[in-house]
């Protein structure tokens, strides 16, 4: 942060303020005459050009054509949230467009859709919400269902009311009311436990003696261990997106290509997905904020992705994000997206209390 650079006075940080403020309003490069203009210390247009030069050398400003003005850096910009940015309540405004839209859903998945919706409404940029991942859900219910050839579907429902479903490839053949009965089992011994919990204790009864158990509860063993499978793809969360056509309108993606890789990086919904809930699972911070080279996905690194966890319950968290440039109202959509989470939050915790 600027704070620790020696080399970067107080006035400096003044300027370099106003700078990525005034490009953050106006999306324009920014001019030493106009920082000069609204500067507190009254300095020549000639002292500012000179700072915001060394603020240049520095790697926070960087000019995109030899004559133009400057525009700020991902390290102006990672200085602004940490260092500069003043932290302020969501606005009036805001706060009653998402309790007007945001009402309680009996459907978990509406629900989320629905704030994704209302994000990216508010916020002109990409809504996006991640449900937990399906090792984190709590089971409240699951059923098999035979098809051909050995696959077998299953449906899990999460205590929260969360519905997943993915097909298994089974060595043995069961019948349906076979498969029926192992549910029944799982719900039994298995409910409100976590899937990867479930897993854990799969695993377990595998590696004891299979003589301890008779041939119904060896063949649940077995069904139970290629259903609960840890898999390349473990994150398996749901995601919702929604104002991808809000990024086309920006300056900052007007290039075709830019634009192309970018949406293809959004349609990759599973490695978003990975993306964001590692950062909720290695941060505990309330809000996470990403900047431009920071973001691990390629295609997104013209842009910032902020975060922050919601509850499904009391050991299970999800995400709610905005992704936009990284030209954008920061305190505004930092506000945001903590008080969409908390709100989620607090609506799902009132759904699971009742009876």
């Amino acid at each position: 942060m600027i704070s620790s650079d020696p080399t970067v006075n107080r006035r400096a940080r003044e300027i370099l303020q106003n700078a990525i403020s005034t490009y953050v309003n106006t999306g324009k490069p920014v001019g030493s005459r106009r920082i000069a203009r609204h500067n507190r210390e009254s300095l020549s247009p000639a002292t500012v050009r000179n700072i915001m030069a060394d603020l240049e050398e520095l790697g926070y400003l960087r000019q995109p054509h030899h004559s133009a003005g400057r525009i700020p850096t991902d390290k102006a910009y990672r200085l602004y949230v940490d260092d500069l940015l003043n932290r302020v309540e969501i606005k009036p405004e805001d706060r009653a467009v998402l309790d007007r839209d945001l009402q309680p859903d009996d459907n978990v998945e509406h629900m989320m859709a629905r704030v994704s919706q209302v994000l990216s409404r508010v916020s002109q940029n990409l809504g996006i919400v991640v449900s937990p991942p399906i090792s984190q859900i709590a089971l409240q219910h699951i059923q098999f269902v035979r098809l051909s050839d050995k696959r077998i579907l299953v449906v899990i429902v999460s205590r929260s009311g969360i519905v997943q479903d993915r097909v298994i490839h089974s060595e043995e053949d069961f019948s349906q009311a076979e498969l029926e009965q192992a549910a029944r089992f799982l719900i039994e011994h298995f409910k409100d436990k976590t899937l990867y919990e479930i897993r854990a204790l799969v695993l377990g009864m595998i590696r004891q003696e299979r003589a301890r158990y008779d041939r119904f509860i060896r063949r649940v063993i077995t069904l139970s261990a290629r259903t609960f499978a840890e898999t390349a793809d473990e994150i398996d969360a749901a995601v919702f997106l929604d104002g991808a056509s809000n990024l086309m309108k920006t300056p900052e993606f007007s290039d075709i290509n830019k634009l192309r890789v970018l949406l293809e990086a959004i349609e990759h919904k599973s490695r978003l997905a990975l993306l964001i809930s590692q950062c909720i699972q290695r941060d505990t911070q309330e809000v996470r904020i990403t900047i431009g080279a920071e973001n691990a996905l390629p295609g997104i690194e013209d842009c910032t992705l902020i975060t922050s966890p919601f509850a499904l319950d009391e050991r299970t968290r999800g995400s709610v994000g905005i992704l936009g440039p990284t030209r954008m109202e920061y305190a505004r959509t930092i506000s945001l997206v903590e008080y969409a989470a908390k709100l989620l939050s607090s609506i799902l915790a009132k759904q699971t209390e009742k009876p």
